[in-house]
């Protein structure tokens, strides 16, 4: 068996089936072991009484028993030839028990679900883990559920950084090794940056952007390329990354994203958001997030 696990994290028992289902296809396929953690939380702050340390104690053992009582019946049917470990965890912040209070190492991808509805795409725990998460991160829609689908990695090719060139790296052979592993199609996808309102201008214009795009990238990343075999399944496009990535998706019928976060995680971050937040707010895909690391 591989010594690198899968990570499960459930947070809602009514979208934990998608994430079981995506962590068994990629045990079975990898020979890997699972791991499941389930999280419950009680504020008890705002209660006008005070509660002892036993009640206290009480209450948590109560909602983690109710807890793994829901869900034991379901992981047993789904991970059914599965080898699984399942516990229940009282935390209030799972992204920072995720930092602090296991060996990340052991794994190789946290898997959860995320969910999409009319308001949102992602839940505020989602957010979390895509900011701080130390290994690779599988957010699985739960809209959809299909065991075969094409792959496109949002790539970053303009940057002369070492760092953005190893992620780049970091992105291609894990999506590589991904799409061997699943079957499926890999492609790549780049934006060369255009200024809307110097397109609305008329000063700049996508056709002109386009020319010789390939030849003008820094001469790592055009090597990367080359190396990866991967000329032909590059689509670089011009406009905003976070309309060109969701668009490349759905021409390539690409039901995963791959987008490298960059660890911007401070208060720009979190107020406006960075360029792969803005793609991830539009895709309504599975999302595969690696960390710089």
């Amino acid at each position: 068996m591989d010594k690198k696990k899968l990570l499960v994290l459930i947070d809602s028992v009514e979208f934990a089936k998608t994430s079981l289902q995506h962590a068994k296809q990629k045990a079975l396929q990898g020979n890997k072991h699972i791991d499941i953690v389930a999280f419950s939380f009680e504020e008890t702050g705002n209660i006008l009484f005070s509660l002892s340390p036993e009640q206290l104690l009480a209450l948590q053992d109560k909602c983690l028993a109710s807890l793994r009582a829901q869900l034991e019946p379901l992981i047993s049917a789904e991970l059914e030839g599965c080898s699984y470990t399942f516990q229940t965890a009282w935390h209030e912040a799972p992204e920072q028990w995720l930092n602090e209070d296991i060996n990340t190492d052991d794994y190789e991808m946290v898997i959860k679900t995320r969910h999409i509805d009319s308001d949102s795409q992602f839940s505020e725990l989602d957010w979390q883990l895509i900011r701080f998460t130390p290994i690779a991160l599988y957010l699985a829609a739960d809209n959809k559920w299909r065991k075969h689908t094409n792959i496109l990695a949002a790539l970053d090719l303009a940057s002369e950084k070492t760092a953005k060139h190893k992620l780049n790296q970091s992105i291609i052979k894990y999506g590589l090794a991904y799409a061997q592993r699943t079957d499926c199609e890999f492609y790549a996808g780049y934006t060369v940056y255009i200024s809307p309102i110097l397109r609305d201008l008329g000063l700049v214009f996508s056709e002109e952007q386009l020319v010789n795009a390939f030849e003008k990238l820094p001469q790592p990343q055009q090597q990367l390329i080359i190396d990866n075999n991967l000329r032909d399944k590059l689509y670089i496009k011009a406009g905003l990354p976070e309309q060109v990535i969701p668009s490349l998706a759905a021409k390539l019928n690409a039901d995963l994203v791959i987008i490298g976060s960059v660890g911007n995680v401070g208060i720009k971050a979190k107020l406006i958001g960075n360029t792969a937040e803005k793609i991830m707010r539009l895709l309504k895909t599975d999302l595969l997030i690696l960390p710089p690391n």
